[in-house]
């Protein structure tokens, strides 16, 4: 009966034959390199062709100039890590070997494409103002669709996403991504397409190197954004579509309005309105009292002139009241003195007769034979008294 290894004993199995095996200890291996980084004076990457790779790692070394795509010769020792249960390629010398098939071929697919005008600006749609919905052509699972969807509803709670799942990598991904796009395509409701999925090796985005999806996205009727690997990685995808994203995060706000900093921006419009409003009611309503200020004291002396003309007119008017009475008075009067005048009587038939010229008013005053003078109207005669006679007789 076999015994049960643990994990620990069978790996260290593993690392020992590994390491009892000189072949191993040796060995130069070409191949193209990918998923290269340099981190704290050490390289990572991997060498891999076109059916398989191999992790590398190469301690305390500079990069030497060498980048991704590029093809290298390698020495080094083959080894088994038993903690992790890993297996690297532990180089010791790296060396350019000719260029990489993947990258040349990108290459010379670009080219190809880009001399055809497949990348020309007349295939560019706009990205519209107002976006309501979107279609996502992702992985339903990972950090890709999580980074979308976080940053297009924090800035655009309303927004609409419609998510198309597709394979991002490895056999058949293309094809599931040009399915997407037509799918897309015939929804009326969608304002803008994002194809998008997180950074990586050469290999790994080989879906979105190929002349078949490049021709798709510039047949699609709506804008079409790359959100395809790191800032670094470029694809065909990027060049044929609308808009070239650095990361999916940025593509989620390049697609979204933000909302929430324009209602922010409107409520501070509304509270700016409102100071301006009531400054102007303000300003206005000084205005407005200063000029009621000015009416009434306008009014105030139009009222006091009124009133002194009034009062001077009725003054006046009094005043011929007083001259017409005062003629009547005068006329009465005149009257009176007229009707004592000795000449009006005169004028009216009456005689005045005077005895050493002092008027005679009566007869008793007379003897026989005095002497009168009479006098009328146009003139006086000369007589003299020769009968008296009294009423009584």
């Amino acid at each position: 009966m076999l015994k049960a290894l643990s994990v620990s004993e069978l790996n260290e199995i593993i690392k020992n034959i590994f390491d009892a095996e000189e072949l191993l200890q040796y060995i130069k291996v070409y191949g193209e390199v990918s998923n290269f980084s340099f981190v704290r004076g050490n390289l990572y990457f991997n060498l891999k062709d076109e059916n398989a790779l191999i992790p590398c790692v190469m301690f305390g070394a500079s990069s030497s100039g060498i980048k991704e795509g590029d093809q290298v010769m390698i020495t080094g020792a083959l080894k088994f890590y038993a903690k992790s249960g890993k297996l690297n390629l532990y180089v010791t010398t790296i060396v350019p070997y000719g260029s990489g098939v993947l990258f040349k071929n990108f290459v010379e697919l670009k080219n190809k494409l880009e001399f055809e005008g497949v990348f020309d600006e007349k295939y560019k749609k706009p990205i519209p103002d107002k976006i309501k919905t979107i279609g996502v052509i992702t992985s339903p699972t990972g950090a890709v669709l999580h980074d979308i969807v976080t940053v297009s509803h924090r800035r655009n709670p309303y927004l609409n996403i419609i998510v198309y799942p597709a394979r991002v990598q490895g056999e058949g991904a293309e094809n599931t991504i040009i399915k997407g796009l037509k799918y897309f395509d015939k929804q009326k409701d969608v304002d803008v397409i994002i194809i998008a999925r997180g950074g990586g090796s050469i290999e790994d985005l080989q879906p979105f190197n190929t002349e078949s999806l490049a021709r798709e996205i510039i047949k699609n009727s709506k804008p079409v954004v790359s959100a395809v690997g790191h800032e670094t990685d470029f694809t065909i995808c990027d060049f044929a579509s609308s808009l070239r994203v650095a990361t999916p995060s940025v593509a989620g706000e390049i697609v979204s309005v933000d909302v929430v900093s324009h209602i922010k921006e409107l409520n501070s419009n509304i509270k700016k309105l409102h100071f301006l409003i009531f400054s102007l009611y303000d300003d206005y309503y000084s205005k407005l009292d200063l000029l009621t200020n000015k009416l009434n004291n306008l009014i105030e002396t139009k009222k006091i002139k009124y009133e002194f003309n009034l009062k001077n007119q009725i003054s006046k008017l009094k005043n011929i009241n007083f001259i017409n009475l005062f003629e009547r008075v005068l006329e009465i009067n005149y009257n009176k003195l007229e009707s004592l005048n000795v000449q009006s009587i005169i004028d009216r038939g009456f005689a005045r007769i005077l005895k050493d010229n002092k008027v005679v008013t009566s007869i008793k005053n007379l003897s026989n034979g005095d002497k009168l003078t009479i006098g009328f109207r146009d003139g006086s005669v000369e007589s003299q008294v020769s009968n008296i006679r009294s009423k009584k007789q």
